[in-house]
């Protein structure tokens, strides 16, 4: 699960606060609000139904969870080989229940190029008159080698910086900026912007001789990153040693910043409908394959951040309900997409890539069920969960009314649902007119985002009954019995 780095959630997140505490103090323990099943009518699971159910086994979660959230794949960081492998993986898996695949000829994936930029490599210089001024090294860059000649001026000086190179003290940085690489980058790019915006045509940062932007600008070096485009620093950014002096005109130039190219993959499989007048439609499982790999900088202890429940047990669920629909001898009358994204974590991008280059018709996707951590049930939720934006379709009270067919509850969860609707990868179709909605069945805790988010903490038996809920839930929908509607807001 994500959140966005502008919002009240990023900022606990992303600057190291707990983000379960937050939440639990919005009340997540709070009773749920119930919905009764019998809203409506449908028909009892056939023993077909039952049969490719009972397939759903505790052992074979625990098997493919204990291989997605290994440390041999590292945090499956976005981009990185181990998420590579973990698509490589999950493809093989529904290449073998027997599944198509939806990407061109046949392929089970949708490759995007991922461009990332990083600070600029080589030599800065730096002079004022026929004084070569020492520098630590530029952070930011353009896309080209930049010369600037123009008079310096401080930004609390009051002078326009239009045209100017600008000198500024070095920002307050949050406490874990010399381990969290993104966490200081963002700092930095919030405090240049606005000179950006005003016209300044390069900066320099008076850096003093215990800060941490030098190893963080060592950090950069070795790990670009994917900044958000409102926060993309394209003009020169160069540290400074705090003692130096400058005045009047300076002469600056900086090479082009770093650009690596790294392919990334959602990974799309089809079981095609059986029914003639039902099969153009598609019901979407998905659920985000990525998470935020290692703690940067150098440190002692585990520095992986597994994302067991967040969310190989999402990917486990996706790959679960592959094999139990293939296992089904009666095809369902609708199509059923099964599908991992990509950078989720990086603000939802491969499901926004998806959507903006369907495979499917989104006019003909019925609905997107997106599975998001479903392994830490709170106290006395077990084999119940719940569904963001509730209010918005009927999709989370069908769900609820095929559920209880497997014993599961699915229930609205007043406290979070509305709040939590946009922060994972069902927002993607959102936007693009298709009702989605992300089933969860925990919360937020304690070791979200951290290196303790292992395989070994999570509840195979409750993960096991929540995709039994999932696939029986889901089933009127595939067969055609039931038809999500939007709700006007």
């Amino acid at each position: 699960m994500t959140f966005p780095l502008c919002s009240v959630s990023a900022g606990l997140v992303k600057n190291g606060c707990s983000a379960a505490a937050f939440l639990l103090s919005l009340g997540l323990c709070a009773a749920p609000h119930h919905v009764a099943a019998e809203d409506f009518s449908i028909s009892p699971l056939t023993p077909e139904e039952k049969q490719a159910m009972s397939g759903i086994e505790q052992s074979e979660v625990l098997s493919t969870i204990s291989f997605l959230a290994s440390d041999e794949l590292a945090g499956r960081d976005t981009p990185s080989p181990e998420l590579n492998i973990a698509a490589s993986y999950v493809a093989s898996r529904f290449r073998g229940a027997g599944l198509e695949g939806l990407g061109p000829d046949g392929s089970f994936y949708q490759t995007h190029e991922l461009t990332q930029h990083g600070p600029p490599i080589g030599t800065v210089v730096l002079k004022q008159g026929d004084r070569t001024v020492d520098v630590i090294g530029a952070v930011f860059g353009g896309d080209d080698q930049v010369l600037v000649k123009a008079g310096i001026t401080s930004d609390n000086s009051g002078a326009s910086v239009k045209g100017a190179i600008v000198l500024i003290d070095e920002p307050s940085l949050p406490p874990q900026a010399a381990t969290n690489v993104s966490a200081a980058t963002v700092t930095l790019a919030r405090r240049v912007l606005p000179l950006v915006t005003q016209g300044a045509v390069a900066v320099l940062i008076r850096t003093g001789k215990d800060s941490p932007l030098p190893e963080v600008l060592q950090l950069m070096r070795g790990r670009p990153l994917m900044l958000p485009a409102q926060l993309q620093v394209a003009l020169p950014v160069v540290l400074i040693p705090s003692e130096t002096t400058l005045q009047g005109e300076i002469e600056l130039a900086v090479p082009p910043r770093s650009v690596t190219v790294s392919p990334v993959k959602n990974v799309v499989a089809i079981l095609r409908g059986s029914d003639p007048n039902k099969s153009s439609e598609a019901i979407v499982f998905s659920a985000h394959l990525d998470h935020i790999g290692r703690l940067s900088g150098d440190r002692d202890g585990d520095t992986i951040n597994n994302g067991a429940d967040d969310n190989a047990t999402g990917v486990t669920a996706v790959v679960t309900l592959a094999d139990a629909y293939a296992a089904l001898p009666q095809k369902p009358a609708r199509s059923v997409i099964f599908m991992t994204f990509w950078g989720e974590e990086k603000g939802l991008l491969g499901s926004k890539y998806y959507c903006e280059n369907p495979l499917w018709p989104l006019e003909k996707t019925v609905a997107n069920i997106n599975i998001e951590m479903i392994g830490r049930p709170e106290t006395g939720a077990e084999e119940k969960m719940w569904g963001t934006g509730w209010t918005r379709s009927s999709l989370g009270q069908q769900m609820a009314a095929g559920a209880s067919r497997a014993g599961v509850e699915v229930f609205h969860r007043e406290d979070v649902s509305e709040m939590l609707y946009a922060r994972s990868d069902n927002y993607s179709f959102v936007q693009k007119g298709v009702i989605a909605h992300s089933f969860s069945a925990g919360s937020l805790h304690s070791d979200y985002h951290q290196p303790t988010d292992e395989y070994t903490r999570l509840n195979i038996a409750h993960m096991a009954r929540i995709i039994e809920g999932l696939f029986a839930g889901s089933l009127p929908l595939a067969n055609g019995e039931l038809t999500p509607a939007a709700v006007a807001k």
